[in-house]
């Protein structure tokens, strides 16, 4: 585990939003956070560009920008730690951590265990070499799942990596699934820790493809030649900011939070940088 800390400064104020002024803070109720003046969250590093560590060592990406500025409008030191995905909401339920900013999916097994404030939004999507032919005869629309069934047919019988524990796995696996019972071959799915390690086995020819969340993918495509997207967009869903079920007192503050971001811009500043999509609403599932 790695512990990276990082002080923003600040006075609380009363939990409400204030439009006029860009530094209005936002309360967090006593016993909402482990230890006093300190929002602990956990990510994993490894998942560029949602949060990740340049080479000199320096915390960046979608999340470091998104909760150091909500950490910022609640007037709190954060700290962060750096863990491998799978070990994100185990370590949550351990009360490790306070909540977790990381690329996470809202589905129902975790919102059992988890609020989970919706903030982003993206989809799903294949990284492949530039010359591979996977992705040639797929024809799809973002919002009807239905038409990505010839794209992941394309995959019976190929190797393909992924990130293990996020949703990324459980829908390519389903898909596999889905072909084995039509008589089709099924998809040779390779799950690693890590996006970064998914990333890795493409990179390495451990894997003909790589299924990934795709942002990660056109962020590694942006900075590596050699590589395209063969689809994109499945299974769009919103990310969520997550804490422990029974701390609604600082889900509440997150989403006050939030939408004071919105006010005054700096929100959509942040999406536009790091070119995801905003969700319609902040609340969450109680």
């Amino acid at each position: 585990m790695n512990r990276i800390a990082c002080t923003l400064t600040g006075a609380a104020a009363a939990l409400f939003v204030v439009a006029a002024s860009a530094t209005a803070q936002i309360a967090v109720p006593a016993g909402a956070t482990m230890k006093p003046g300190v929002l602990a969250l956990a990510a994993d590093f490894a998942a560029a560009p949602n949060q990740f560590l340049r080479p000199d060592g320096t915390m960046d990406g979608l999340n470091v920008d998104m909760c150091g500025t909500l950490s910022q409008k609640l007037g709190q030191k954060i700290e962060w730690t750096n863990l491998a995905f799978p070990g994100l909401v185990p370590g949550l339920q351990a009360k490790r951590f306070d909540g977790l900013c990381t690329a996470i999916f809202i589905n129902p097994d975790r919102l059992r265990i988890m609020n989970m404030v919706p903030y982003v939004q993206w989809g799903e999507g294949l990284m492949v070499l530039a010359g591979s032919s996977l992705g040639t005869s797929c024809a799809f629309r973002s919002a009807d799942r239905a038409t990505y069934n010839g794209c992941f047919d394309e995959l019976a019988g190929k190797t393909v990596s992924v990130a293990a524990a996020g949703t990324t796995n459980t829908n390519l696996k389903a898909h596999s699934d889905r072909m084995v019972a039509a008589g089709k071959p099924a998809i040779v799915i390779r799950a690693f820790d890590t996006n970064a390690d998914a990333i890795q086995a493409i990179v390495s020819r451990q894997a003909e493809a790589a299924y990934l969340n795709d942002p990660q993918a056109a962020y590694f495509i942006s900075r590596t030649p050699g590589y395209k997207l063969a689809f994109t967009g499945f299974a769009s869903n919103q990310l969520a900011l997550a804490v422990l079920k029974d701390n609604g007192a600082l889900a509440d503050a997150l989403v006050a939070g939030l939408e004071a971001m919105k006010v005054e811009g700096s929100y959509q500043r942040i999406l536009a940088k790091w070119g995801v999509a905003e969700v319609p609403s902040f609340h969450y599932q109680k």
